[in-house]
């Protein structure tokens, strides 16, 4: 994701997000997971979000529950995805955050994906005192 638009808030947005479809097997989302140090991934149809896969859910709905390595992420992921409008600020990233159930939230400018951000991302930030 190269199209973040300019903004002081990029420290706590990483827009470099991982992104594969629902039809990546468990397995292959696990391993794009530790290959690229992250504990989520977007899943996308076309160039819409349609849902994402944390650790949590490949331990809690995969593994928790004997299913196989195999199992296609569409029939696992988290289909209710929080998002925010990037040009909604700070402020309100850092209120969404708060007050989801979910640690990340994607950004979104005009719809389409730019970003992700996570409660650790924000409270790196604040403790850095970057803003």
């Amino acid at each position: 994701m190269n199209n973040m638009p300019k903004s002081k808030y990029l420290g706590i947005i990483t827009k470099e997000v991982i992104c594969t479809s629902e039809d990546a097997s468990a397995v292959e989302v696990s391993r794009l997971m530790r290959d690229n140090d992250v504990g989520i991934i977007v899943i996308m149809r076309d160039d819409k979000v349609v849902g994402v896969v944390s650790e949590r859910d490949i331990t809690m709905r995969v593994v928790a529950n004997s299913l196989s390595l195999e199992t296609k992420v569409r029939d696992f992921m988290t289909k209710d995805v929080v998002t925010i409008e990037f040009r909604e600020g700070l402020n309100k990233i850092y209120q969404m955050l708060c007050e989801i159930k979910f640690r990340h939230l994607l950004v979104m400018d005009n719809g389409k994906l730019v970003g992700i951000t996570s409660r650790r991302d924000l409270l790196d930030a604040l403790a850095a005192k970057k803003y």
